[in-house]
């Protein structure tokens, strides 16, 4: 199962490279932050194509939208930032567009990091399951505290580390994530990240990996690793600028794409 994320800006006139993203990368569930165009004409050139795609139910979420190709979808828990999804009665999706650091103060973003982990949790044990993902605009990098602190996400850089399942601070033990963005952090191969940003804060890494997944531990196995990267291309049209950026005038984010093995 293929899956695409993509913060696409609040731009409404996006629906034709999202159509040609979904079916170059053969996705068969797509999440979308800010999407403003409109759903219908994307889900009618989808089926021109052969792609016959639904929207799934996220009421109380409207900074997310989730479609796909799989029948067997029941909504979970939602809220503002946030979408959850039982797929197949097999895992749970989560799809989050959390607090920007432009728009409130750190610790006011913590807090609605620290929400939703508690809701991913309530979730789990009211559907029983325990494979979870979770997957879009976090606003933080993956080394920042909401992604890798024990009371947040808990995203840990390395596999083995995280079938550990959980690690006990203070004596008390904090689920864990697996994180595999960690992977694509870095110039050694490009793009850096999928977000840029120019500032003139004390400390400003420039690119940024605000789009990510991450997946319970028990999912390792099934997640292909080759599969995950950033998408710079869609068909012919470049998603970058000439200083090779994000190009603000299609989405000022980059597309991310994964894939989990069929059991």
């Amino acid at each position: 199962m293929r899956f695409l994320f993509w913060n696409t800006n609040g731009k409404h006139d996006i629906n034709g490279i999202i159509c040609g993203a979904i079916i170059e990368q053969k996705a068969n569930i797509v999440i979308l932050a800010e999407y403003k165009d409109v759903i219908e004409d994307l889900l009618y050139n989808l089926s021109l194509n052969g792609i016959i795609m639904k929207m799934y139910p996220a009421i109380g979420c409207e900074r997310i939208t989730i479609l796909g190709t799989v029948s067997n979808v029941r909504q979970s828990r939602q809220s503002r930032y946030y979408s959850m999804q039982i797929i197949d009665d097999k895992f749970l999706l989560c799809g989050v567009h959390l607090p920007s650091q432009l728009q409130t103060d750190e610790n006011t973003q913590l807090v609605a990091f620290q929400s939703v982990v508690h809701d991913i949790e309530l979730a789990e044990q009211e559907s029983g399951l325990i494979s979870s993902i979770v997957v879009g605009d976090f606003n933080r990098n993956p080394y920042e505290e909401g992604c890798l602190g024990a009371m947040y996400f808990h995203g840990i850089p390395v596999a083995n580390d995280a079938k550990k399942l959980s690690r006990t601070v203070l004596g008390n033990a904090y689920k864990m994530f697996y994180n595999p963005m960690w992977n694509l952090l870095g110039d050694f191969n490009y793009p850096p990240g999928t977000y840029y940003y120019t500032g003139n804060k004390e400390k400003n890494e420039f690119w940024n990996m605000f789009d990510q997944v991450i997946i319970r531990p028990q999912l390792r196995e099934r997640f292909v690793e080759e599969e995950l990267r950033i998408v710079i291309k869609v068909k012919d049209q470049s998603l970058l600028n000439k200083n090779r950026h994000p190009n603000k005038s299609i989405s000022d984010h980059l597309p991310i794409v994964f894939e989990l093995k069929e059991n």
